[in-house]
């Protein structure tokens, strides 16, 4: 005797169109909460960017550029980013910044606003400064983009480093409201889901006959009534029956004649 329905897809989306209206509540409330949420909750962030190019041609009698100086302009990107970062440059950034009208930062916060990184694997790496003031982003990386290239050239003989653009006003780059609210829409449709079909599963509740009847592969030969209400439920044959506020009360129905009934 199976005590348990087969759990396949056609009764996985049964129980799905079953409760679609809830699933569809739940869906469009998470993806409004993940919206309201990115648009009041989380500070706005932008970034601005400076590309320098770099050259490591040597001197050379024809004035071309070799292929093994453009190899080794593209190993020395990582040497210049990791120059970039370092106290020297920030801290002469950060004197700087003072002069600009931002004052209270050191090389420590620089440092965890800035990313470089090369383009492409060429000549030219860029960095990016990072902030939640949408003109303190472009003010900072112009401002390295001045202080970086000589300290540079100090450090590496034989190169130049030249600014190819300097930086705009910041473009708002978090949060991603768009992605945020479809984020929402399809956690609250799984969970939504999973709720409905974990529900149905572990329900072992028997709520009608049918489902006793499909369950148990048994005939079904009679249904108790329920006499739970305290207004005329269920009528039987030639009595009906209501519960009053004492004790249950049966009458007997009016015959077809027109006879009046009796309580």
């Amino acid at each position: 005797m199976e005590q348990f329905e087969e759990l396949n897809l056609k009764r996985l989306t049964e129980i799905i169109f079953k409760h679609i209206g809830m699933i569809i509540a739940v869906t469009l409330i998470a993806g409004i909460l993940a919206f309201v949420y990115s648009e009041t909750m989380i500070m706005p962030e932008y970034e601005s960017a400076v590309s320098i190019y770099v050259n490591n041609r040597k001197n050379n009698d024809s004035g071309q550029t070799l292929s093994s100086d453009i190899a080794a302009s593209q190993m020395l990107v990582d040497t210049y980013v990791v120059i970039v970062k370092s106290d020297t440059v920030l801290n002469q950034v950060a004197e700087r910044l003072v002069d600009e009208g931002l004052g209270g930062y050191n090389a420590a916060m620089l440092r965890r606003m800035i990313t470089a990184e090369s383009v492409d694997e060429t000549e030219i790496f860029e960095i990016t400064v990072r902030a939640t003031n949408k003109m303190n982003t472009f003010i900072i990386a112009n401002v390295i983009a001045e202080v970086a290239p000589d300290i540079i050239k100090d450090y590496v003989e034989a190169s130049s480093v030249k600014v190819v653009d300097y930086a705009t006003e910041g473009k708002i780059v978090a949060p991603n409201i768009q992605n945020n609210m479809l984020l929402g829409l399809a956690v609250g449709l799984l969970l939504s889901c999973a709720f409905v079909v974990l529900r149905e599963i572990f329900d072992m509740r028997i709520k009608n006959e049918d489902e006793l009847e499909q369950w148990f592969k048994l005939p079904i030969l009679g249904v108790v009534p329920d006499i739970t209400s305290t207004t005329l439920t269920t009528k039987t044959g030639y009595y009906s029956y209501r519960r009053s506020p004492g004790a249950y009360e049966y009458r007997r129905e009016a015959n077809a004649n027109g006879g009046k009934s009796k309580n």
